[in-house]
């Protein structure tokens, strides 16, 4: 129930940091990358008009991408160190090393991200209806209490403050950072990401969200049950 709160927090969060961003346009991006200098590149590309093949192959692209996932998932690695891993997580990989890799042309590529910017232009709001409808207000009410409150508090602003000043130092944007790494972690997973994301007017870097959630996901429980044995 505590992560209910933890949500209501991060969505205001994302918000509060989307105002600073405005206010202090060095500590973020485009809301498109996290990694500082990229958005030349990305203009580079800008030149290029994708056509109706090229969505479609990026399309393609997408779908085979999580096809990888869902083989990695169900059948050849569903679990690390015994935590279940997400296709989403494996979805992200596999689509950062095809990037990493550059095999991807980048008429395939602008048309993936045409793709992306129809989903993230004219969906959203259909998104963020759905995400609210399974909101269970007597889970909410239940979970509001003093204790939970103080903690989920701490927790959001120890994970915007260390995710961002890390994210500085290796050289991404803080806020973009501290969106998608720190509030991605602390919310409820992809619904929460969507929300968090929306609140930060930054659905652009949803597979940045998608990677911390998932892969950030089995991190924290391998280190909690770590704790957890020695502890208790």
């Amino acid at each position: 129930m505590i992560l209910t709160v933890g949500n209501i927090f991060a969505i205001f969060a994302a918000a509060l940091l989307n105002k600073l961003g405005d206010a202090f346009p060095k500590l973020t991006g485009d809301g498109k990358t996290i990694i500082r200098g990229a958005e030349e590149n990305d203009l580079a590309d800008e030149d290029y008009t994708p056509t109706l093949g090229d969505v479609a192959s990026g399309l393609l692209i997408a779908l085979g991408a999580y096809s990888v996932g869902l083989l990695f998932s169900n059948v050849l690695l569903p679990e690390i160190f015994g935590f279940p891993i997400h296709e989403l997580a494996y979805m992200v990989i596999f689509v950062v090393i095809l990037c990493a890799l550059g095999v991807v042309p980048l008429n395939v590529r602008m048309g993936a991200k045409r793709l992306q910017s129809f989903f993230t232009k004219h969906l959203t709001l259909l998104i963020m209806v759905g995400v609210g409808v399974d909101l269970d207000l007597n889970e909410l009410l239940a979970a509001v209490t003093l204790p939970n409150i103080v903690v989920a508090l701490f927790i959001i602003v120890g994970a915007v403050l260390g995710s961002g000043a890390v994210g500085y130092l290796v050289g991404f944007y803080p806020i973009d950072t501290a969106v998608t790494a720190g509030l991605c972690m602390a919310n409820r997973g992809g619904s929460g990401d969507l929300a968090v994301l929306g609140a930060a007017n930054r659905m652009g870097l949803m597979a940045y969200a998608q990677l911390s959630s998932r892969l950030g996901g089995a991190i924290i429980l391998v280190i909690a049950s770590v704790l957890f044995s020695i502890l208790l």
